[in-house]
This record gives C-alpha cells, sequence and structure tokens, in this order.
C-alpha cells in the first residue's frame, strides 16, 4: 500500500489523518431503518445532498435490504433501484466518491459504469464469483465484510473474523486489485448475537492491527438498540457511542444513516485521538 495512503475509487485518502464517513442511502421499499423513504429519484437526490451538505465523504447506495429475514430481489430491479440514482450523482461535480451496496457482481458492473467508484460487498468478494474481476475490472475500491451467515471459519470470533478476511483479500489480489483499494468491515449485526457484536466492538485495536483499513458499520443495528429496548428512530446516541469508541480503536471509516451527529462526535474523537 502507498505510505498512508488508500484509494477511494480516483482519489486518495490519507489513512490516519481523520475519519472517513459512508452516509447510507439506500433505494429501497423494506430496508429496516429507512426503506421507502428515498425509492424516488429526487427524494434519494434530495437525501444525497443533504448528506453531502452534513460531511458525508462517500455516498453509500444500496437497492436491496440485507435486514434479517431480506428477501432477495432480482438483478434487474436492483439495478433499476440503483442505476438513475448514482448516474444523477455521478455528473454532479460536487458530490463524493459514490458506493454500491451490492452482493451482485452484474449490478456492481452496471453501477460501476453508471459512476460508483467503490464496491460495497457484504460477502467479502466470497459469494458471487464474478465480483472479485469484476471490481479489478474498473479500478474500484471495495469494502470487504465478514459474514459469520455463511459459517463460523475458527472457533473464536476474532480467529473467524480474521480467517474470512484472509480469503476474501486472497480472492481481491487473485483479481489484480491491489491492497491499497480494500477496507475490511468486521460485520456487526451479521453475526448470531449480540454477544458476539459486542466481542467485535471490544477488540477493534486488535482487528485493525491486521493492517488493512476498516470500517464500522453499526448505524441504528440491533446492538444499539435491543439491550435497551430502543426502537430503530431512538438509537442515534448509541450509535454515536460506538462512532466515538471505534475511532478510539483506530477504525478509518464509519457506515452511518445519521450523518451530521456522526461527523461533529468524530470530528472531536479525532481532535483528542489523532491531535
Amino acid at each position: 500500500m502507498k505510505e498512508g495512503f488508500l484509494k477511494l475509487g480516483s482519489r486518495d485518502w490519507a489513512i490516519g489523518e481523520r475519519t472517513g464517513i459512508f452516509g447510507v442511502l439506500n433505494v429501497t421499499p423494506d430496508s429496516f431503518s429507512d426503506g421507502g423513504r428515498f425509492v424516488r429519484i429526487d427524494a434519494a437526490l434530495a437525501q444525497a445532498r443533504r448528506m453531502v451538505e452534513e460531511g458525508a465523504d462517500v455516498l453509500d447506495i444500496g437497492g436491496e435490504s440485507t435486514k434479517p429475514g431480506f428477501k432477495e430481489v432480482s438483478t434487474e430491479e436492483e439495478i433499476a433501484r440503483v442505476v438513475p440514482v448514482i448516474e444523477a450523482i455521478a455528473i454532479d461535480e460536487s458530490m463524493p466518491v459514490v458506493s454500491i451496496d451490492t452482493t451482485k457482481a452484474a449490478v456492481a458492473r452496471a453501477a460501476l459504469e453508471a459512476g460508483a467508484e467503490i464496491v460495497n460487498d457484504i460477502w467479502g468478494l466470497q459469494h458471487d464469483p464474478e465480483m472479485a474481476s469484476v471490481v479489478a475490472e474498473f479500478g474500484a475500491s471495495c469494502v470487504l465484510m465478514h459474514n459469520s451467515l455463511g459459517g463460523w471459519r475458527r472457533d473464536g470470533v476474532l480467529d473467524s473474523i480474521s480467517a474470512s478476511w484472509e480469503e476474501s483479500v486472497s480472492l481481491a489480489f487473485q483479481a489484480g486489485l491491489s491492497e491499497d483499494r480494500i477496507i475490511l468491515d468486521p460485520g456487526i449485526g451479521f453475526t448470531d448475537t449480540r454477544e458476539q457484536d459486542l466481542e467485535i466492538i471490544r477488540n477493534l485495536g486488535a482487528l485493525r492491527s491486521i493492517g488493512f483499513p476498516l470500517l464500522l458499520g453499526v448505524s441504528r443495528k440491533r446492538i444499539t438498540g435491543e439491550p435497551f429496548g430502543l426502537g430503530l428512530d431512538e438509537r442515534l446516541e448509541t450509535t454515536l457511542a460506538t462512532t466515538a469508541l471505534g475511532i478510539g480503536e483506530g477504525i478509518d471509516f464509519v457506515r452511518v444513516h445519521d450523518v451530521k451527529e456522526n461527523v461533529r462526535v468524530a470530528k472531536m474523537t479525532d481532535l483528542i485521538t489523532r491531535g
């Protein structure tokens, strides 16, 4: 990896200077938190502009819900949901980098052709055998998430995550991706229990020592609500706690719904921890 820098698509990102913010933009009718709110292109663009004004560094666009018990949509439907939004964002030079949140290589290809520059794959290139080659073909960057829904690789949570990441990174390298285009995600919420989520959060420093930049995606997930009986619209403060703690443990990016508030917390925590 180029010393101190990560490639976010066509842009250089200085690792360790500040925490990057992925703003979640779900153009789906059934996402667990904001399903149906941004399915119209005008609503999606208005939300994209709002998140940019609030400080988002990346717009992470998803066209298929991955909430527990989700029903997979067709490739054609997913493409129809995301591509018009990505095209509209990509032609606006004031917009930041666009990420496509998908598990399907065909959707990734369509999104990259439309202007996306990052592929965020919750299966870490291990689900669709064509995904790694599509990412490499476009010279895109990628977020490779550990997903325990495919089975645990080792007895211990951290060992299993490391083993899964090793396979994902190997697939990326085999396809020709360079290490400066890889971000890893430990997969909060894609575990079996909230105790496993807590174990991951408590050990982010150990996971960060693996050597790749880390993205933490905890926003509004069960771990921020279930222990306290909080509904989806009551999980801001608990999400912010994980953002601050994650930054203190060395994570590089957070993926969030509430951009403004998380940006403020990130700035303050960066000031304390990064100097």
